[in-house]
């Protein structure tokens, strides 16, 4: 029980004990407790695939999951709250209002347990998940080139503001309260941990954050790429069938998808495949109006209008096919999924047919380590009263 407020201790113990006979309860025994344990998922690049159950949703959703550095680490939770500060204006700016993929999309960072941080880039939108998948490994493709190129006095001023909103007083006892609850829940009792974050926060450099990108997110430099991707696809969309996905390429995919949606007609993957292999030797805007003559719903010059929101997607789909990005090289994964149902595409990703088999075959992180010893009685923290 934690008791915040202006209370002396042994009015604390007083309100504990009160609520304690109130309630009547009695503690559960230590072999009934069950930790909370996050699983360590292997080095590999994994999909995880559903499909919606009401027919008139029309969205598709996906959410591109990176592991990145241990949350029990300060300086991999400030370098990756710098990343993300960086990242996020650039990803909503690219792929909501440029591209206008969707009214969701954004880059955060996540945590849970004593696992490791997460950075997580979603899209919520009517495109079909593989090509929104593609748009967000463009994304990642070239943001590289914003870290190196990104202003070392921005960069300062970008910490500063967040040190600065770190050491706002706070404005309520409940928010009080939820900053102390928070290392209890984790099992942790860092109290301190906003004084680390701070600490390592003006210790962290641009380098940091590069060096971070390079070595979680960034697939042709990762040693251990982490990475899962999950998609929601809407009912009425054209799902992939487990043989389309080990068969063809996903930029192939995402480009057909793109098709069906604006022509509302099936694509036939072996001719659009044909047809990307012959058309590598024309110009992207030769190509285009080439794939609209043989999927006829435009004439050349909308194709080529550039407000055509169904044309431009069909027209970053087309450059993804005809110009793949290099491949991360995946490293073969200890684990051989196929024995529990899991497939691999033709990218060597690993699709998770079943979450619970899946999870079974990965190891677990370690409990939370208190870093202060717990005391069964009442302690004082920054004249608060913690029981």
């Amino acid at each position: 029980m934690l008791v915040v407020g202006n209370f002396a201790p042994a009015e604390a113990v007083d309100a504990a004990q009160q609520v304690s006979q109130m309630l009547n309860f009695q503690s559960l025994p230590a072999h009934s407790h069950v930790p909370s344990r996050m699983v360590n998922i292997e080095p590999g690049h994994y999909i995880y695939r559903h499909m919606g159950e009401d027919p008139n949703m029309l969205n598709n959703a996906v959410v591109a999951t990176f592991y990145c550095g241990m949350v029990t680490n300060p300086k991999d939770r400030t370098t990756m709250a710098l990343l993300v500060q960086i990242a996020k204006d650039q990803f909503f700016d690219q792929l909501r209002t440029k591209e206008q993929l969707g009214y969701n999309v954004g880059a955060s960072t996540n945590s849970f347990g004593s696992g490791k941080l997460t950075l997580d880039m979603r899209v919520q939108g009517e495109s079909n998940p593989t090509y929104l998948l593609q748009r967000i490994d463009s994304f990642i493709h070239g943001f590289r080139q914003t870290l190196v190129e990104f202003d070392t006095v921005k960069f300062g001023a970008l910490v500063e503001s967040i040190v600065g909103k770190a050491n706002e007083q706070l404005t309520s006892v409940d928010a009080e309260a939820n900053r102390m609850w928070t290392p209890i829940y984790k099992g942790t009792y860092n109290f301190a941990r906003l004084a680390d974050e701070v600490e390592s926060l003006q210790k962290v450099r641009l380098d940091d954050v590069l060096d971070m990108w390079d070595r979680y997110i960034n697939p042709e430099t990762a040693v251990a790429y982490t990475r899962v991707d999950s998609q929601l696809w809407a009912a009425k969309a054209s799902y992939p069938s487990a043989t389309d996905m080990t068969t063809w390429p996903e930029s192939i995919l995402a480009l057909a998808g793109c098709l069906e949606s604006e022509t509302h007609m099936p694509v036939d993957l072996s001719d659009l495949s044909r047809f990307v292999h012959t058309a590598v030797m024309q110009t992207s805007a030769d190509a285009l109006v080439s794939l609209a003559r043989q999927y006829p719903v435009a004439n050349s010059t909308q194709v080529l209008d550039e407000t055509a929101s169904g044309w431009s997607k069909i027209k970053n789909a087309l450059d993804m096919a005809m110009n793949p990005h290099n491949q991360h090289a995946l490293q073969d994964s200890e684990t051989n999924f196929a024995h529990i149902g899991m497939y691999q595409t033709v990218e060597g990703k690993w699709v998770i047919t079943d979450v619970e088999k899946f999870k079974a075959t990965q190891a677990l992180h370690g409990l939370a380590v208190p870093v202060i010893k717990l005391i069964p009685n009442t302690t004082a923290f920054n004249d608060h009263t913690i029981v």
